[in-house]
């Protein structure tokens, strides 16, 4: 009897050890599928990415480069699509939160006190990707905005400018979203005006006409600057310039005419092949998702840069010539992130969770080379 009572007791020993075991495997195992990638050790985080769309070339590079981020941090993305309506922007942003996400990478400024204060409510970080904060909102859970233009967005007009001269246009319109949904056309188009009357008094820059969201509304700007003034040989667009006023330009009454272009897609290197477009310009969304994720991360993780900013830049590489594009194809918008502008080896040296020395000049130095910059460190 005793014996048997002894086996019992044994047996109900090997029962709790395995059970205790299967725990510790369990626990072993869920950490080590959440920390395989985080030198840091810490739980993974959850990051809502609010934009129009990710149909587009925009939509579709950022979520390439945050599926490169899931691979390497212990992160996950939650992707939601927003109207154009305050509205509609803080119904998704409610409904990110009610998820549970623990940051926001917001591509706009839409209802910005609104969406700070509903985040700041939930214990969220908010951050704006495509575009940069206002100085005057305070908040512990604004982590801060992008300048997509580079560090002086005149600089970019400029260049567009010197293009334009360069190709000898002399009557040049100028179509844009509105001020409220694209403040940054007002420095490019500002530096475009200034640089022109510098290089070439003799040509002629339109009053800016504005357009609103749809293909419909920039066919109608178009048609109207074509109606109005006839002797425009060329469009500086920068509401969607290859995607929306190259299109509206080809279908017009005047194809004919030149475009410079806000914008790249896949019809670029044909239209600067046959000069219709004399220079385009792209995002490098790797940069703009590199330095969002970069600033959250580390807050999610109890880090900041003693010499942070509200508001951080990044390049905005621009093309003239098919062996341009081949640049961007290779450094900017590669199938393969980890040959693209920001590595993973990169980006966590300018991060202060993995490298406590990391300022932020690091992340705007990493994060705002140009595409020259980069092929000369990747050889």
């Amino acid at each position: 009897m005793k014996r048997r009572n002894l086996i019992i007791q044994w047996l109900g020993v090997l029962l709790l050890l395995v059970l205790l075991g299967a725990c510790g495997d369990n626990g072993t195992n869920n950490t080590g599928n959440s920390n395989s990638n985080n030198d840091s050790g810490e739980d993974v985080v959850t990051i809502g990415v609010m934009l129009y769309n990710y149909t587009d070339i925009q939509g579709k590079e950022i979520r390439s480069y945050g599926d490169y981020l899931e691979e390497h941090f212990n992160v996950k993305f939650d992707y939601a699509t927003v109207g154009s309506s305050e509205e509609d922007h803080i119904t998704a942003l409610e409904n990110l939160i009610a998820s549970g996400v623990d940051a926001i990478i917001s591509g706009y400024d839409t209802a910005l006190e609104q969406s700070i204060a509903l985040s700041e409510q939930a214990n969220v970080y908010y951050s704006v990707a495509l575009g940069e904060v206002v100085e005057d909102i305070s908040s512990d859970y604004l982590v801060g905005g992008l300048s997509q233009f580079g560090e002086n967005p005149e600089k970019l007009g400029a260049q567009y400018a010197e293009a334009a001269v360069e190709a000898g246009v002399k009557n040049i319109a100028v179509t844009t979203f509105p001020e409220f949904a694209f403040y940054d056309a007002v420095p490019i188009i500002n530096g475009f005006r200034e640089r022109i009357e510098e290089l070439d008094d003799e040509v002629t820059v339109y009053d800016t006409v504005t357009h609103m969201f749809s293909p419909n509304d920039v066919v109608d700007a178009v048609t109207s600057i074509i109606s109005d003034n006839p002797e425009v040989d060329a469009i500086f667009g920068l509401g969607s310039g290859m995607d929306f006023v190259y299109p509206a330009v080809l279908n017009s009454t005047k194809p004919d005419i030149k475009v410079l272009a806000l914008g790249y897609n896949d019809s670029t290197p044909a239209a600067l092949e046959n000069d219709s477009v004399i220079m385009a310009g792209f995002n490098n969304y790797s940069q703009i998702m590199a330095s969002m994720f970069a600033r959250l991360y580390d807050r999610l993780n109890g880090h900041e840069y003693p010499d942070g900013q509200l508001n951080g830049y990044i390049d905005y590489p621009t093309v003239q010539e098919t062996s341009d594009v081949e640049d961007i194809q290779t450094y900017v918008i590669p199938d393969n992130k980890s040959e693209g502008s920001v590595t993973i080896e990169e980006l966590k040296e300018v991060m202060r969770t993995f490298n406590e020395n990391a300022t932020w000049e690091d992340l705007q130095e990493l994060t705002n080379r140009t595409i020259d910059e980069i092929k000369e460190n990747r050889q």
